[in-house]
């Protein structure tokens, strides 16, 4: 009976089970690795917005957790069937006992019934008031027999019965729960299957950004290059017009330039196909080599331009000229390239830690040749002004995949680099120089020279400065000035050997000492973890170090004395 009622509370805490802890449960037949490899498809930033789903910052922590309280209900579910079958045994073999009982009393009211039978005989035989009183006790007796044993197959009877019932109703229970675990593990199997398809889905849609951003580099590339072909066929070809006695000359060394740019274009292609197949192939596009694009030389279109300006002035011949009016020469052209900003994929499952790398896609920097030309008179006719190249070119939406366009080359001049003064000036002080400076504001009777010998002084008597902070150092001082003021009160002599020793941060300097003697009164820090130490909390040590209780306690354990970790060691 005890058994059976512990049975029935755990049925009836397995029904009070949610959704969500069933769905645990679930999850727990799944291996960790499916699991993952689920998980891991369908992860993004937390600010990433991709085909209306979006995944919590804390999507790890819930899958673990999610596993864990599935693995703790699949045991629970196990104990619960072992303790169901060790019932049901325990049930028959209770059964069984009570059969024999039930046959040993129908044996012995047998007996009984026989013995009677005998009795009556040998009553009538023996008809004798003795006999018949003897014969009287003795059937009451086995009639109290029988009563007795009556009862007690009534009581097992009824036993059987109410444990048959609750064995049914256990039965019962566990089939309609086994319905339930059925339906949800094919709900589960359901949203399994729908999870897989988005993440193969975003997968693929990742995979053909990433191919379109890099056929779209590739595209621009070849666009450059293309436009440079066409520059220098132009420039040939006006060359060839203008100046036909530099014209075989100039083409065999443009031709040399146009090979070169032919291999570079096929070999910037294979580059770009290598790219993409490997992205065919799974390759996350922050793992590739990075295409540089390459320099293309520069083409003096202006120059042979501004030839053309001069030929034509020298036709129509020089007009007096007037010497007040001087003409600037104008500056160099610059070859109208296309420069687009970098295309940047949308962050989505392939990268889930972090972005393709910006840079991934960067054009060389054109270097420009300088062209000065001397000063000429300006002519009293007004011809036109001779053509510049243009210094920034904006290609058309087709070619550039970003919004924004913009030229390496700087528009207006540079400013002028900083003088020695001002860089001298803005030079930022030694961490030394920074730590004198304040031990000199705290202690103003003492000029550099002697800080610089009380800081060797402390480092000799300690054996090393590390792990100190201002504060210590300038307590250690203070001691020191003491001693010495008991001693041999007098100038203190310049050290024989500069300090040697790593100096705390400017941030720790300035946290620790804001304003020379404020810190000298404020509460110390910990040397291990950083924090402030109160009076109660703070181990004893023989040495001036400032160390929680909790934080050395396992030093204490691991080391043979008692020393402080960071004194040296005797």
């Amino acid at each position: 009976m005890e058994a059976s009622g512990d049975v029935s509370i755990t049925s009836e805490e397995l029904r009070r089970l949610s959704p969500e802890e069933e769905l645990e449960l679930e999850l727990a037949k799944m291996t960790v690795t499916e699991l993952l490899q689920n998980v891991q498809a369908v992860q993004t930033e937390n600010m990433t917005r991709d085909s209306g789903i979006n995944t919590e910052a804390d999507w790890e922590s819930q899958v673990v957790a999610t596993y864990e309280y599935s693995t703790t209900l699949s045991e629970q579910y196990d104990g619960l069937m072992r303790k169901q079958s060790d019932e049901e045994t325990v049930q028959e073999k209770h059964k069984q006992l009570l059969q024999k009982k039930k046959e040993e009393a129908t044996r012995q009211h047998q007996a009984l019934l026989d013995k009677l039978e005998s009795l009556q005989v040998k009553l009538q035989l023996n008809n004798s008031k003795a006999a018949r009183k003897n014969f009287l006790m003795k059937k009451q007796e086995m009639t109290s027999e029988k009563n007795r044993a009556e009862e007690e197959k009534n009581r097992l009877t009824n036993e059987l019965v109410e444990s048959e019932r609750k064995l049914m109703t256990l039965t019962e229970e566990q089939r309609e729960e086994q319905l339930r675990w059925q339906e949800e593990l094919l709900e589960l199997r359901k949203e399994m299957e729908r999870v897989r398809k988005e993440a193969q889905e975003a997968e693929r849609l990742a995979l053909q950004e990433e191919t379109v951003a890099v056929e779209k580099q590739r595209d621009v590339a070849m666009t450059r290059i293309e436009a440079w072909n066409r520059e220098l066929s132009q420039y040939l070809n006006m060359l060839r017009v203008e100046l036909p006695q530099d014209y075989p000359h100039e083409r065999l060394k443009w031709e040399k330039k146009e090979a070169v740019v032919q291999r570079n274009q096929a070999e910037l292609q294979g580059r770009f196909q290598e790219v993409l197949l490997r992205l065919q192939q799974g390759r996350e596009l922050g793992s590739l080599p990075r295409i540089n694009l390459p320099s293309l030389p520069q083409i003096p279109m202006a120059d042979l331009r501004f030839n053309q300006v001069m030929q034509s002035l020298v036709q129509f011949g020089a007009p007096p000229s007037h010497p007040n009016l001087v003409v600037r020469p104008y500056p160099p052209p610059r070859h109208a390239h296309y420069y687009q900003e970098q295309y940047r994929p949308p962050n989505h499952q392939r990268y889930p830690h972090h972005p393709p790398p910006e840079d991934y896609f960067q054009p060389p920097p054109q270097h420009q040749d300088s062209h000065h030309f001397p000063p000429l008179q300006k002519p009293h006719s007004q011809f036109p002004p001779p053509i510049r190249a243009p210094l920034r070119v904006t290609p058309p939406p087709s070619l550039s995949p970003s919004p924004l366009v913009q030229s390496i080359h700087p528009v207006g001049p540079s400013p002028p680099p900083p003088t020695a003064s001002s860089a001298t000036t803005s030079a930022p002080t030694g961490k030394l120089d920074k730590i004198l400076e304040k031990l000199g504001a705290r202690f103003p009777q003492c000029n550099r020279a002697q800080l610089t010998q009380l800081l060797q002084q402390v480092k000799s008597s300690r054996g090393t400065l590390a792990g100190m902070s201002l504060e210590e150092v300038m307590e250690h001082i203070s001691l020191k000035l003491t001693q010495n003021e008991r001693l041999t009160p007098g100038p203190i002599g310049r050290p024989v050997v500069p300090i040697q020793r790593p100096l705390p941060s400017p941030q720790r300097a300035q946290a620790a000492a804001p304003s020379g003697g404020q810190a000298y009164g404020a509460r110390k820090l910990c040397l291990m973890c950083q924090n402030t130490v109160d009076p109660e909390s703070r181990h004893p040590l023989s040495c001036t170090h400032t160390i929680h209780k909790d934080c050395i306690r396992m030093w204490l354990q691991s080391s043979k004395n008692n020393s402080c970790p960071f004194c040296p060691s005797k």
